[in-house]
């Protein structure tokens, strides 16, 4: 593991993330390396790296094509998002320590959806795309089965949460539409 040149660890946090047990518990949170076991993960962790940002540092750049998936070891960021029609960037989310982001670029091409921009310092585990694939190369297919299984159960649990959440926005929009209908009605009877 290596820490980045211009920002140093302090020397207890630098001895935990050295200790793959204590990393592999922080990617035992991360749905889609449910099925992992301990020794894989710890592996998994020793071929990550750690990077570490300063304030207003970013992670992540909204429409870049890099891939890989980042957990928050030590320290605060935000997510943003871009307004398409003005480009102003609003905050969306905070992401604490043992938090992770950017897990689909593991497996996905797509452009990174979000900026992802440090609060204050700091110290991220980063498992670059490549560095993955080429992990589970040597794993065997038995892993990258289970661990495309994890992806897929994370995918539907996603959509149905999704789906759950447009069912609902609808009813209440029906709802309100109905509501301010009556409203409207009542105020026309009553002049």
């Amino acid at each position: 593991m290596a820490g980045s040149d211009d920002m140093r660890i302090p020397a207890e946090l630098a001895e935990q993330f050295r200790d793959p047990k204590w990393g592999a518990g922080q990617l035992s949170n991360i749905s889609i390396l449910n099925g992992f076991t301990n020794e894989e993960l710890e592996k998994l962790y020793g071929v990550g790296e750690i990077i570490s940002l300063k304030s207003n540092s970013y992670a992540v750049i909204e429409g870049e094509p890099t891939r890989g998936l980042y957990v928050i070891l030590f320290g605060t960021v935000s997510v943003y998002k871009n307004e398409p029609i003005s480009g102003a960037m609003h905050r969306i989310a905070y992401l604490d320590q043992g938090a992770n982001f950017g897990e689909l670029s593991l497996f996905d091409q797509a452009p990174r959806s979000a900026s992802v921009a440090a609060e204050a310092v700091c110290h991220l585990f980063h498992l670059d795309a490549e560095v993955f694939e080429n992990y589970l190369d040597k794993a065997g297919e038995d892993l990258r089965s289970r661990f495309y299984k994890a992806c897929a159960e994370e995918l539907v649990s996603r959509f149905r949460k999704l789906n759950s959440d447009y069912i609902n926005s609808q009813q209440l929009l029906w709802k309100h539409a109905f509501n301010k209908e009556k409203q409207t009605a009542e105020q026309e009877a009553a002049s």
